[in-house]
């Protein structure tokens, strides 16, 4: 073999899976398409939490009462929001270029392009108009993660309708934005956009807002986070249609009712941010050469986590790499590939 191990993504799973490799004498190499660090570093975590942070030391100026007992006098505030957007990527920028030089330390080989596995123990990448190059390997992770989910009838132009891969860049502040979606990342991008002076509309399809949360939590957090800033809500509905301002028009959002499908009413705001969760990012992986198929996006497992393929047979079996989890706010997805 080429390899010891090779892993597929280079987030923060596929990170601690390499450097757990080399540790144990394996020769590891590790394939990534887009840029090292993943969704957590560049898409995800790192770049949210710089930008809350700012939004707190803006809520934070902003209160007069709190200012005015330390002591402080501040006569306004405003921001430069190419200068937020930077903070927040150079962060990114570095953590990333760490992740980077820790591997190549280490030992492991960083090959670039979108991986794929063509056969049993066998690999191949390359990026798009480039020729492929094919490697084999005892071992194969995937940990290619997720990526935004969006709805059907949802036209995404990256501009005035975006998932949370966009906002992140933070390339404008909408007057009035639109969230599909009041779960934890609906609610921390509310948190920045109200903090720079937007209005939100949140915009769910069940009864409630904020469903997954614990009962406690959500009350807390609708109390704290909600009711005391511009933000409103429509629950029980879906958005049926989501159209991109264009030609001077405003982005139009479609709702319907959840349960009679019946059309409630038509939003026209300036820009829609689509929260609506995340799915496995398992396509284009080819799954299909090794006669696995996945369930809504994910790789079957049984009770010890070991991957079947579509007659129900164990294809490989969890290895000593991974006894260890990865918990993190944004989802990280890892399976283990030790082909029989």
């Amino acid at each position: 073999f080429d390899y010891d191990l090779v892993i597929i993504g280079a987030g923060v799973g596929g990170h601690g899976a390499a450097l757990h490799a080399v540790e144990e004498g394996l020769k590891t190499a590790i394939i990534e398409g887009d840029v090292v660090g993943g969704t957590c570093v560049n898409r995800g975590c790192v770049p949210s939490k710089a930008l809350l942070a700012v939004s707190g030391r803006m809520r934070e100026l902003h209160d007069e009462h709190h200012m005015k007992s330390l002591g402080l006098q501040v006569s306004s505030t405003g921001y430069d929001r190419q200068a937020v957007a930077d903070h927040a990527n150079n962060l990114a920028s570095k953590i990333r270029s760490n992740l980077t030089n820790s591997m190549k330390a280490m030992g492991v080989d960083i090959l670039t392009g979108f991986g794929k596995i063509v056969g049993k123990q066998k690999v191949r990448y390359g990026k798009v108009g480039f020729p492929e190059k094919e490697i084999t390997a005892k071992n194969i992770i995937i940990a290619t993660g997720s990526v935004p989910f969006v709805p059907k009838g949802i036209e995404i132009d990256g501009k005035t309708v975006f998932t949370s891969d966009h906002a992140l860049k933070l390339e404008s502040v909408p007057d009035w934005i639109a969230i599909v979606g009041s779960g934890y990342i609906g609610l921390e991008f509310s948190d920045v956009y109200t903090a720079l002076g937007s209005e939100v509309t949140f915009v769910e399809a069940l009864d409630q807002l904020m469903p997954g949360f614990d009962p406690e939590i959500a009350k807390l957090a609708q109390r704290v986070l909600i009711n005391t800033r511009k933000i409103d809500y429509h629950t029980g509905v879906f958005a049926s249609k989501i159209t991109p301002a264009k030609d001077g028009k405003p982005v139009l959002i479609e709702l319907i009712d959840a349960k009679t499908k019946e059309h409630k009413e038509t939003l026209e705001v300036d820009a829609a941010l689509i929260a609506t969760g995340r799915a496995p990012f398992t396509s284009g992986l080819g799954l299909e050469n090794i006669n696995v198929v996945t369930q809504r996006g994910f790789i079957p497992v049984d009770e010890r986590m070991q991957v079947t393929d579509a007659d129900g047979n164990v294809v490989c079996c969890i290895n000593k790499l991974l006894h260890w989890a990865i918990v993190s706010q944004w989802p990280v997805w890892i399976l283990t590939y030790d082909m029989l």
